[in-house]
């Protein structure tokens, strides 16, 4: 088995999203009501006790993403370039989804708060973005390697 740099990429992108599915994201500190902490699965009152299942959508796309990125990983052992191509461009627009559908979240909650507090594991994604896209440009110049070596080795006979 090749090692290439993608799989440390593609490596360090589930390790990131894999953190920030475990860990709170958002908290919205109201005026009249209690404090709500957002996680990728639940909205979580501290005053009172109460959650809900809203934001799992969040959790799903980072769930799903985190599979797209270890399907490419494993798919590398073959290196089916054309395949690996695929699958980080899908995980890049999952991804952008997943920062979509919290941008939503935030507006609809952030009707009448006093603060909103930003933890840092929600650049976490974000980070794994670049990494998908860093992942991609690596496939694309590891097949353009191997292309020209074997158009290189066809010339010689």
């Amino acid at each position: 088995m090749k090692f290439y740099i993608h799989h440390l990429y593609l490596l360090l992108a589930v390790v990131a999203l894999i953190v920030c599915m475990c860990s709170p994201l958002i908290t919205f500190f109201y005026t009249d009501e209690p404090t709500l902490e957002m996680t990728n699965f639940v909205f979580r009152r501290w005053a009172e006790g109460t959650t809900s299942a809203a934001p799992c959508t969040l959790g799903i796309l980072l769930i799903v993403s985190a599979l797209v990125s270890a399907f490419t990983m494993f798919v590398s052992l073959f290196q089916n370039f054309a395949l690996q191509k695929r699958s980080a461009i899908f995980n890049c627009c999952v991804l952008a989804g997943y920062y979509l559908v919290m941008l939503v979240f935030v507006l609809i909650l952030r009707g009448d708060t006093r603060m909103v507090s930003l933890d840092w594991q929600v650049c976490l994604p974000l980070v794994a973005l670049i990494l998908n896209a860093m992942s991609f440009a690596s496939i694309r110049h590891a097949e353009a390697k191997m292309l020209a070596r074997a158009n290189n080795f066809r010339l010689r006979d």
